[in-house]
Order: C-alpha cells, then structure tokens, then sequence
C-alpha cells in the first residue's frame, strides 16, 4: 500500500535521477581541491583541540604516577596501613556517594556519553577518582591505574566541549581522543593508546572518524608525561624462538588460555558488583565490608604481593619461574576489590594475571616463560577489554617487533574465546564475533548480559491480532516513509556549507526530533534496489554508495505533513510512502500471520529431524 500527499510533488523521486548523492563540482580538478582543502581545514581545526586534550590528560597521567608510587611506597614500609582499608573504603564510598553520584559510572558512563552525547562530564570526575585511586592504593587494595587514566583524560578533555561550543559530532572525537590520550600516557604506548580509544567503543567495528584525533592526542599525551620527568617500567623479553608451526598452535592454545582468563575476570567482578548491591542496600558499606575481607585475606596468606599494582611480580615473571597460582591469587583480590566499589583500574591487574598465567603455562608449552609472560601480558587485557589490535600494538612498543608477533596471535584467540563479555559494560557488540549471536549487535554487553540471564518471554503472546501491544491505541498515528540511497547529501543552502556536505539521513532524523515526532528510525539494509536503479546488497565492510536506506517516521499526520512542508527542497530525490493508522495494522497483521507461519514450518521441521534422529 502507498499512499503520498495530495499536494507533494516531492513524494516520488525523479526517474531520470541517477546520481550518488548531491550536485558535482565542474572538473575532477576542482572535485580533488575542494576535497584536500576541506581536509587540511579540518586537520587544522583538530590540531590544537587534540593536542590540548593531550596536554590536559599527559599532565593528569603524570600526577597519577608520581601519586601511586609515593602511595605504594609508604604502604610497603608501613604494612599496618592495611588495616585501615576499610575505614578508607567508606571514605571512598561517601565521597562518591555524597559528591560524585553523576560520575560514579566511570568508564562506561564515558563509552555511553560517546554513543550518545547527552551532557557534560563533571569536572569533578576527575579529582574524585584520582583521591579515590589514591586512598585505594595507599590502604592495600588491589586495582589498576588504566581506568583513572581514561576518566582523568575524558572528563578533562570534555571541559573543551562549551568554550569551543562542539556540536555532539565533534564531542564524540573530543572524548575518544581524550581515551587516548589517558591510555598512551599512562602506559607509554601511544600508538596503543591511539587506536584503543577506537576499538574500545564497539566489538568488532572500528570507526576511524577520530583517527587522526585520537593519534594526535595519544602522541602529544605520552610526551607530556615525559616532560613532567615521569618513566614507564620497562619489560624485557628475553628469548624469542623462530617463528614455526609449533610456535603458532602454541601461542592459539595459549591464547584460549588468557580469552578464558579475561572472559573469567570480567563475569566475575560484575557478578561480585551485583552481589554487594544486592546484599549491600548502602553504597558506602560496599567497599567498607570489601576493605575488612581483603584485610584478613592479606592477614591470613602473610603477603602483599597480590595488593597494589603488583609490578615486581609482573617484572619477575620476564626472568624465571613463579608460583603456578599467582594469577589466581591476583584474580581474586582484585575482583573483591573493584567489585565491591574501590576506585582505580582493571588492566594492570590483567597485566598481571596475564603475565604470571603466561609465566605458569611455560610447564605445558613449548615456549619460553619470558616469551609467555609478554603474551599473556596483553593477550588476556585483549581479551577482558575485547580490544585485540591495540594489544598487539602495545606488545610491539613494550617487547618489540618479534615477540608481538606471537603476542598477536594470542591476542587474536583470547579475543575471540572471551565471547561477548568485557570489563566495559557500556561496551557494545559491533559485529558479533559468531554467526550464532549475531542478534546480540547494536546491544551492550550489559544488555547482552541481561539477556542470555533472563528467561526467553512468548513475545507474540504480548502482541494483539495487528501486532501491537495489547492496550495499544495506533488508529490515530500515521507513518511516513522515506526512501533513498545511503550516499543522499542534504541540499546546501549556501557556499560555505558545501565545504562540509551533510548525509541526509542523519539530517532528517535532527528535523523529525525538532518537528515533534514521536518516533524515528533510519533503517541499515542488507540489499535492495530503489526506483530505477539496479539491485544493490551489501555484502563487504564498506556499504556500497548507492545502498537503499529507510527513514520510517511515526506520528501524528498534522506533524508529519510539517516535516514534509519545512524539508521539501531536500526530498526532490527521495520517494515518500504513506500508512495511515488502520493500512498500518493491517499490514501488521499481515507481518504477524507470516511469522506465525514461519514458526510453524521451523516446529515442524524440529518434530521431523527428531523422529528421524529417533528412528537411526
């Protein structure tokens, strides 16, 4: 059924059209200027954002530093501050509690101001988790310093977003480069740092709008630390065999090993978080009972050795045999100390139970324990951060060339055997790492989590005979459709806004919010193919530039008429459908005796492989 308005001769695309999106320059000569100069324009613009951001988080990194071995230094000559971690534990607790409600999310309250740009982050994010990481470190806990790092980049570089008046497009770089930023400082990795900030959003899916962004502040960030006086730990590997077949199933067997380990780590500090809340109704007696077991833990094994950063022993790990269990002791003093609600990082304890696992698994391997130490050094923080290339990355700056290309073999199979699991729950599932979950795409991992929890509902049970929620008024609703290829650039309405053409799709979905529409959404197609054009699928990484797109728009009419009215002059090549109230039901209902019919077919299809399975 289509349906257009009455007075819209904008309502079908012309047929004559056939063109990628917008008018062309006059020459190709005057098309590639206009390119390179729109790009040296932007290039220039970012510069100094970028390397603000880096100057903000390289100076916030060095101050983390410098305060955690002072931190460190004076708990290990004074070992009875241990007792004391409770007591800070609840100083931690209401500090949070009182001051940094808005911030207590951390670093997925960063991930989702990144996938969706609402507001600001608090200054005071930073202050809060910087003494925060500090009392933790200071009193005995076990965590990290990478999460601090992150925080103190983003929050800090967000402060640019009002004075520079930054458009939620340019927020979204701003805080992935200061996510670089915080990374490349804080551990002396910048190209590490720079793609971290991009693979960390999505699983599976790097975006490289904020490439040159993110590599900027990376690099200006780790040289800012540098200048304040403040070095990295260094780690050695100190024997790399040839690269050979045997080498390489070792290394995939090893990285099954550490894709196990994070996956473990990070289903296991969730579920220790979701427990305290549970049992714990007030937040600030989270980390204050947290503080007494680790205390009588520390009390009872006769060491700190798994409190802390733990870098001696992920230094001693490089040069010779370890305790076999010294990953499992790591594992779980740090997953009772940030999951009962310290502040600080995760990954310098997964450098650790990395390391030392790697360290144990030279009893099994044929390969050197230096060599395994490295691997499971980043191998399993890929794995529980679901951020394979920036690992390798960081295993070619820390170890060199060589062993990181053992190192990215295992990083690659740690990532894949983890699943969809991650320490970052705003972390979102790109592309599905198995043709077997990919309805799990588009979802965070706490949703995702949520999901594979909750019983499987009869969802058609909860729908009426037109497939709506039962109660569900939709007589007086219309929906408008608008289709057109992917590549359709937004008419410019003068000179200066041709520098930067704007997609259309994202544009209208602006216009339909600022018309009042109740509801919008701009539908990604497999394939398909528009008024006289040829069938168009999408097949690759890269969707092809003339790929259909929907824009399915739900609302009143008088609201829908005014969309159309006020975005006219940009419609000349979009076809536009109309469904008002009762077609749309009807076609609902249409929709929901096929899936009842496939689910049918697939029932009896189950009942027929079964006899036969019977039978044999």
């Amino acid at each position: 059924m289509e349906f257009a308005p009455t007075a819209a001769p904008y309502a079908y695309a012309d047929d004559s059209y056939d063109s990628v999106g917008g008018p062309l320059p006059e020459s190709p000569w005057k098309q590639a200027l206009s390119e390179q100069l729109r790009l040296l324009a932007d290039l220039l613009r970012w510069i100094p954002i970028a390397s603000a951001a880096g100057i903000l988080a390289g100076s916030a990194s060095a101050l983390l530093l410098v305060s955690l071995d002072f931190a460190t230094s004076v708990r290990e000559s004074h070992r009875w501050l241990i007792l004391l971690l409770a007591p800070a534990g609840l100083l931690v607790g209401y500090l949070y509690k009182y001051l940094g409600a808005s911030v207590e999310a951390g670093n997925n309250l960063i991930l989702e101001e990144i996938h969706d740009p609402k507001a600001v982050i608090p200054l005071r994010m930073t202050p809060l988790i910087l003494l925060g990481t500090f009392l933790t470190h200071l009193f005995g806990g076990s965590a990290g310093r990478e999460g601090t790092a992150l925080q103190t980049g983003a929050s800090l570089a967000d402060q640019l977003t009002r004075p520079l008046r930054l458009m939620p497009r340019d927020r979204r770089i701003l805080l992935m480069a200061g996510i670089s930023a915080g990374f490349a400082s804080v551990f002396g990795t910048p190209l590490a740092g720079a793609v971290f900030g991009i693979e960390v959003l999505a699983i599976g899916r790097l975006s490289y709008t904020a490439i040159a962004p993110c590599f900027l502040a990376a690099f200006v960030g780790d040289l800012t630390t540098k200048a304040w006086g403040v070095h990295h730990t260094v780690y050695r590997v100190s024997e790399i065999p040839t690269m050979s077949p045997g080498g390489i199933l070792s290394s995939m067997a090893a990285g099954v090993a550490f894709g196990l380990a994070g996956m473990a780590f990070a289903k296991t500090t969730h579920a220790v978080s979701h427990t305290a809340r549970k049992l714990i109704s007030f937040a600030p007696m989270r980390p204050f009972v947290g503080g007494i077991l680790l205390t009588c833990a520390v009390l009872a094994i006769g060491t700190t050795k798994y409190i802390g950063l733990g870098i001696p022993t992920i230094v001693a790990a490089f040069h010779g045999p370890l305790p076999v269990y010294d990953f499992a002791g790591k594992f779980l003093f740090t997953v009772l100390t940030l999951g009962t609600g310290f502040k600080g990082g995760e990954v310098t304890p997964l450098f650790f139970i990395g390391s030392t696992l790697g360290n144990s698994l030279a009893h099994l391997l044929p390969l050197p324990s230096s060599l395994l130490a490295g691997m499971g050094f980043v191998a399993v923080f890929a794995g529980a951060a679901n951020t394979p290339i920036a690992s390798t990355l960081m295993a070619v700056e820390l170890f060199g060339a060589e062993a990181g290309a053992y190192a990215a073999i295992a990083c690659v199979i740690s990532y894949l055997f983890s699943g969809h699991a991650g320490i970052y729950q705003a972390q979102r599932v790109g592309r599905s790492k198995h043709l077997s979950t990919t309805a799990e795409e588009g979802l965070s991992l706490a949703v995702v989590a949520k999901l594979r929890s909750a019983p499987a509902p009869d969802l058609l049970e909860e729908f009426d005979d037109f497939g709506y929620l039962e109660g569900s008024l939709m007589e007086h609703l219309t929906v408008l459709r608008l289709y057109f290829s992917a590549s359709e650039i937004r008419r410019s309405d003068s000179w200066w806004k041709r520098l930067a053409p704007q997609s259309l799709g994202p544009y209208l979905l602006r216009q339909a919010r600022e018309h009042g529409i109740e509801q919008a959404l701009l539908h990604r197609v497999i394939g398909g193919f528009l008024k006289n054009q040829e069938l168009i699928m999408d097949t690759g990484e890269i969707p092809p530039a003339r790929l259909p797109q929907c824009l399915e728009l739900v609302g009143e009419e008088e609201s829908l008429q005014a969309f159309l009215k006020d975005n006219r002059d940009h419609l000349e090549k979009v076809r536009v459908v109309f469904l008002r109230g009762e077609e749309a039901r009807y076609e609902a209902a249409i929709e929901r005796e096929e899936l009842e019919q496939a689910i049918d077919m697939e029932e009896i299809d189950r009942a027929q492989h079964t006899g036969k399975g019977e039978e044999d």
